[in-house]
C-alpha cells in the first residue's frame, strides 16, 4: 500500500548556502547579486543568469556570486524581478532593478537592457572598489 502524505523530493541542485563573508570565503574581488524572482516561469531564472554572465563580461577583473530567493530561504513575490548588487559580501546591499510593479506583459518585468543597470552597477564599484584597489597596490 503506497505511503499517505509526504512530498515527493525533487531530484536536482541542492542550492549551497555559502556564508561568503566569512573569512575563508571572503574576497574583496567577488561582487554578490542578488535576485529575488518568482518561479512561475523559466523565463525569470534565465534573465536572472543572463545577468550574471553579462556582469562578468562587462568587468572580467571581478568575480560574481549570484544568489537568488535568498538561497532559496525567502519565497519570492508573485511577479518579481528585482536586482541589489553588493560590491562584496561585507557591504550594504543597494536595490538596483526592480521589476515587482512593472508588467504585465511578462517581458517589461525585467530591464530593457542589462546596460541601463550598467550606471548602478559602476556606481557601487567605483564608491567601494577604489579603497580596494589602493590596498591591492601597497601589498
Amino acid at each position: 500500500m503506497p505511503k499517505k502524505g509526504g512530498k515527493k523530493q525533487k531530484k536536482g541542485k541542492k542550492i549551497k548556502d555559502i556564508d561568503w563573508a566569512a573569512d575563508e570565503n571572503f574576497s574583496k574581488t567577488r561582487s554578490v547579486i542578488y535576485i529575488e524572482h518568482t518561479t512561475e516561469c523559466p523565463i525569470f531564472q534565465r534573465k536572472a543568469e543572463e545577468f550574471r554572465e553579462f556582469l562578468e563580461a562587462e568587468v572580467p577583473e571581478r568575480e560574481f556570486v549570484l544568489i537568488r530567493n535568498g538561497n532559496g530561504k525567502k519565497v519570492p513575490r508573485l511577479g518579481a524581478f528585482e536586482i541589489s548588487f553588493s560590491q562584496n559580501a561585507r557591504t550594504s546591499q543597494y536595490d538596483i532593478w526592480s521589476g515587482i510593479d512593472k508588467g504585465p506583459p511578462r517581458r517589461d518585468k525585467f530591464p530593457e537592457s542589462f546596460e541601463l543597470v550598467m550606471p548602478e552597477v559602476r556606481k557601487i564599484l567605483k564608491k567601494f572598489y577604489a579603497e580596494a584597489k589602493q590596498e591591492e597596490e601597497e601589498d
